[in-house]
């Protein structure tokens, strides 16, 4: 079953409000009015053809804005999913007039809040006809973004009628941060932290059974599987492996009082992309990885592997941001990890984080990284952090600023040509469906 988060959206399309038309030229009604009267008053038929001849342009106006706001109508369609950061990504926008007036201009707006830019164009479209236009997003920021809705801005050709329609039909994208390699980081295996003693005297309680196959010379008696022994008539062993964990529980230290920097260039942002390169390598190599974040809410996301926990993992980190959560208070409520690879990501220099590792991740390997804030313009004495992780040999590396400048570089000048991941994305079929909900 997949997660809640990735459920495909089935609520029922929004209902747009009734189009809108509103008289620009109030003055068309009141010289109609006036030159009536002075045909009445005193009988010269000038008076009367002009005020006929208003009110003949009055309703024309009427009935060609009433025409279009039953037949005019726009369609918008994004055919990726998720996107990462810096790539361009083509929509397909189709407007669309069913009347049998043509529309002389259109002006449509995109009133998404999300986009940095968002769309403004205008046009023009025949009677029974569509205009396509391919209007372009360049997303330079991670996040999840909304196109739509829109609105549409018309009128008849005389400038005395304006018209508007809504249509509140939206499309997502998510936009993944931008990644590093990382395939030189060494991270501590799990199964077997802390000394070689306890190491040698957990091995036997550390293994478990791969399968079977017959006896050969050499083979401890005590690996004899005597139940399938009995069956087969031949002596058979139990095969055994290795339950060193291989996964990995990746903390990140989104805690807004140890942050330096401001948006992009930020330690922050540094640990979210750290953190999805990380998820990112973990699934490469078939590894189970899970995620825990301290920022606005304290979340936990179990180690597991498959496209749509990786999903998961990216939606969680692209959306994610600073909070009030310490790095200490995430481990405390974690609590053990028995056998995975505990990940910390953080450039907190309070040193309280390393005793909540020793109190409470007992029996896997643990590797710090360490994000460096002086390079971000804060004042901080990291040698604390760095003197408690060496006195309990927990490996650990200091991150600088560079990498956060060769991520966002890498990633504009590498995905221009590829945009929205193509090689993965799915396409969505149904109008108005959020992009992202419709993955598995």
């Amino acid at each position: 079953m997949l997660p809640n988060s990735l459920v495909k959206n089935r609520s029922s399309k929004p209902t747009s409000p009734a189009p809108r038309r509103r008289l620009e030229v109030k003055l068309v009604p009141v010289l109609s009015a006036l030159f009536l009267l002075f045909y009445g008053l005193t009988g010269f038929r000038g008076w009367l053809v002009f005020g006929i001849g208003l009110l003949g342009v009055w309703l024309v106006a009427a009935i060609w804005v009433g025409v279009l706001a039953r037949g005019l109508s726009v369609t918008r369609t994004i055919h990726y999913a998720w996107a990462h950061v810096g790539d361009s990504v083509p929509e397909e926008l189709i407007l669309t007039n069913k009347s049998w007036l043509p529309a002389i201009w259109v002006e449509i707006i995109d009133e998404s809040d999300s986009l940095v830019d968002p769309i403004r164009l205008v046009t023009d479209v025949e009677a029974y006809s569509s205009r396509r236009r391919h209007p372009i997003h360049q997303f330079k920021r991670r996040g999840l973004f909304t196109l739509g809705p829109t609105r549409l801005l018309t009128g008849d050709p005389f400038g005395i009628y304006s018209l508007t329609l809504y249509d509140l039909q939206a499309s997502s994208i998510l936009v993944t941060p931008p990644q590093l390699p990382l395939s030189h980081l060494q991270v501590a295996p799990g199964g077997w932290a802390g000394d070689r003693q306890r190491r040698i005297q957990s091995l036997e309680r550390e293994i478990s059974t791969a399968g079977v196959r017959e006896y050969a010379p050499g083979d401890s008696l005590r690996r004899i599987h005597w139940r399938a022994s009995a069956h087969s008539d031949s002596l058979i062993v139990r095969q055994l492996e290795s339950a060193a964990s291989t996964d990995w529980w990746i903390f990140v230290d989104l805690e807004a009082a140890v942050q330096a920097g401001t948006g992009q260039d930020s330690t922050l942002e540094l640990s979210i992309v750290l953190a999805a390169s990380l998820v990112n390598r973990a699934l490469r190599e078939h590894r189970r990885v899970g995620l825990a974040l301290a920022g606005p809410k304290l979340i936990l996301q179990e180690p597991r592997s498959g496209i749509a926990h990786r999903w998961s993992l990216m939606r969680t980190l692209s959306m994610a941001g600073a909070g009030e959560h310490s790095l200490t208070q995430l481990l405390s409520l974690a609590g053990p990890m028995l056998t995975a690879s505990l990940i910390v990501i953080t450039p907190s220099s309070d040193s309280t984080w390393v005793a909540a590792i020793e109190r409470g991740y007992k029996h896997g390997g643990v590797t710090a990284l360490l994000v460096d804030s002086l390079e971000f313009g804060r004042s901080v004495n990291t040698s604390t952090v760095f003197e408690a992780l060496t006195r309990r040999g927990i490996p650990h590396t200091k991150i600088p600023r560079v990498l956060l400048e060769e991520a966002y570089s890498s990633s504009s000048r590498d995905r221009r040509k590829h945009p929205g991941g193509v090689e993965t994305t799915r396409r969505y079929m149904e109008r108005g469906r959020s992009a992202w909900q419709s993955m598995d």
